[in-house]
């Protein structure tokens, strides 16, 4: 009975997501508390545990046989909230500003140089992880220069999206912070382990964008002439847009000081010199009381506060759902019936035939709908099939 109840959890939350009939918030805290208060009462247990097990998923819980501590949603979410906060004021004092002024300057009116500046541009900006703004930036910079180029807009489109898609897969991006929570993964972890793929994934990016310059290249007979119809003042223009994006932040005489700062930070993420949480709180403190007064400081830390908060609540409520799941006995119970059933020949294929159908399914499911609701139950799949929790991440 368990199981079909399991089943059921699963369902509900993947279909109320679907339909956008609760909120991911809601959904993660309101569905399980729902099944978890009928597996109590079907199991016969004290429908109250179901705060003790809230509880767990927020702070740790330890096996009681083999007394291995699995960490709860916490340990993530002060890597989440003090990341962004750290990238929301590296990006409003201007740390990017002189590399996308770069990239621009270099364009001028070469329709490859364009497509190449435009996909660097969105590199940069989406560090922050906030996809707004790496869109109102780009569409800002570039916009009118595709139209006076009379480029194709839906390639712009094209370029500022590409690398969203993989930046967002740093740590305080939402598909990694979705991803390390629901499995219980530390995200420092996931991150260096998945680092590789994501430099590999940024140069095709950046061929995907030469390939669309040299098409345009074509397209408009381009020749070095070509460029008169970019003059100076559109490229100031240009520039302008950049260095016009939230100007009372800007702290360009800190530049270096902040590229250092910033280097160490990341630096000491990527060789796990200490907890994520930690590095950039302490980096956020730094950069705060260098770049800014003290009641620019709040005024800047309420500015990020909206970036930050929506991913936090998020993970806060992934302690209900992981909670739940895997205190009820519900997680094991959905294990075991998909291992009776699955042929032995199989087993050793998990691995493949999940990354298979996971990503069509990333696309058509809603994010959170797809890591709580399908990662969530293959990965006790995979760790009885000798695969790790990491891997199947």
């Amino acid at each position: 009975m368990i199981t079909l109840l399991a089943y059921g959890m699963i369902v509900a939350f993947l279909v109320l997501l679907t339909l956008r009939k609760l909120t991911v918030f809601t959904a993660l805290i309101l569905v399980p508390i729902v099944f978890g208060i009928a597996a109590c009462l079907i199991t016969g247990k004290d429908p109250v545990l179901i705060f003790d097990w809230v509880k767990k998923g927020l702070f740790f819980s330890q096996n009681a046989v083999t007394h291995k501590v699995r960490m709860g949603v916490m340990s993530g979410l002060a890597l989440i909230l003090f990341a962004i906060l750290y990238f929301g004021i590296m990006l409003k004092a201007g740390l990017f500003d002189p590399l996308c002024i770069f990239f621009i300057r270099l364009a001028k009116g070469d329709p490859l140089k364009v497509c190449l500046a435009t996909i660097m541009v969105a590199s940069m900006v989406t560090l922050d992880g906030d996809t707004t703004t790496t869109i109102v930036v780009c569409t800002a910079a570039f916009l009118t220069l595709f139209k006076r180029m009379e480029m194709k807009l839906s390639y712009l489109a094209v370029l500022i999206t590409l690398p969203v898609g993989i930046f967002n897969q740093l740590p305080w991006g939402g598909p990694l912070v979705a991803n390390a929570t629901a499995l219980g993964v530390d995200m420092s972890t996931l991150f260096r382990l998945i680092l590789p793929g994501m430099l590999v994934a940024w140069a095709y990016v950046i061929g995907v964008a030469y390939w669309l310059g040299l098409k345009e290249r074509r397209r408009l007979n381009y020749d070095p002439a070509h460029s008169a119809n970019v003059t100076p003042e559109h490229i100031e223009e240009m520039i302008a847009s950049v260095k016009n994006f939230e100007p009372d932040f800007k702290r360009p005489r800190y530049f270096f000081f902040n590229l250092a700062l910033t280097a160490l930070v990341v630096g000491g993420l990527v060789v796990d010199l200490g907890h994520g949480g930690v590095l950039f709180m302490i980096g956020s403190a730094i950069a705060l009381t260098v770049n800014y007064d003290t009641d620019v400081q709040m005024e800047l830390v309420r500015n990020c506060a909206s970036d930050v908060l929506v991913p936090s609540l998020a993970t806060f409520a992934a302690a209900a759902f992981t909670g739940i799941l895997g205190n009820s006995g519900m997680s094991t119970a959905v294990a075991n019936s998909i291992l009776s059933v699955l042929p032995q020949s199989l087993g050793v294929h998990m691995a493949p035939i999940y990354a298979l159908l996971a990503a069509p399914a990333i696309c058509f499911l809603p994010q959170d709908a797809f890591y709580f609701g399908i990662a969530a139950i293959v990965a006790p799949v995979g760790n009885q099939l000798g695969i790790s929790t990491e891997q199947i991440a």
